[in-house]
């Protein structure tokens, strides 16, 4: 019921997730990303579980195909399940259960998987894959969403449109982008839509808080503040 790819950038070490589905809220509910770890894409009759569990896996460090393995040996619904990874050093799995409805599969590339389920037919995923490679010198979140259109031009999930969504994570513990399209007639192009004010604001977020550096660039921080009080003051004064 979801076409999503899972990545690694290998020029900045971004890991990320995008989605799309016929179902609410596919962007909370698909990606499983931690900095410096993996990224992990659990769908189809979802088992969350997966994707957490997955995680802390690589991070005690198991590669990606072992620690696909392992979840999936401990899931008595795995028949249902699909599932992805791509760890840290850019290795990748995945796992499409027997029972997830046609058409349903996967394609493993240098540092990315693409995956779906109830797709209206491989070509879905060959075509994300396609584009993902094709925009190589793109950062990843740019990266993500042309797999998304490439796959909803090639046909997408074949019970319609609902939702979509991107989350990266670089080398904090917050993500680096978040974006959700949770209900909405045409998502993905709504989700290129936001994306595309992410990009412009995207340096910005350079003053954001770092683990080693709580106040980054200080000084922009405050220029920042006071624009926008000189903004307020402004709308006040024309009331």
């Amino acid at each position: 019921m979801t076409f999503s790819i899972v990545a690694r950038c290998p020029r900045t070490g971004a890991l990320g997730v995008a989605t799309s589905s016929k179902a609410l809220a596919a962007g909370g509910a698909v990606p499983h990303c931690r900095a410096g770890v993996a990224a992990i894409a659990s769908q189809a009759f979802s088992n969350r579980y997966l994707g957490i569990d997955g995680l802390s896996l690589v991070e005690q460090g198991l590669p990606a195909e072992r620690a696909i393995e392992r979840v999936i040996e401990s899931d008595a619904g795995r028949e249902l399940r699909q599932l992805a990874i791509v760890d840290k050093e850019s290795r990748v799995a995945a796992y499409t259960g027997e029972r997830c409805i046609d058409w349903a599969g996967h394609v493993l590339g240098g540092g990315y998987v693409c995956l779906g389920n109830i797709l209206t037919g491989e070509d879905v995923v060959k075509e994300m894959a396609t584009a993902f490679e094709r925009s190589v010198e793109e950062e990843l979140p740019e990266r993500l969403i042309r797999a998304l259109e490439a796959g909803q031009d090639a046909g997408g999930d074949r019970r319609g449109r609902q939702s979509a969504g991107i989350h990266v994570v670089r080398t904090e513990e917050y993500p680096y982008c978040d974006l959700r399209v949770d209900d909405h007639p045409d998502p993905v192009p709504e989700l290129r839509r936001v994306l595309a004010i992410w990009q412009h604001d995207e340096p910005l977020l350079q003053a954001e808080p770092r683990r080693d550096d709580f106040t980054p660039h200080w000084e922009a921080v405050l220029r920042g503040r006071e624009m926008i009080e000189e903004s307020l003051q402004e709308d006040a004064a024309a009331r």
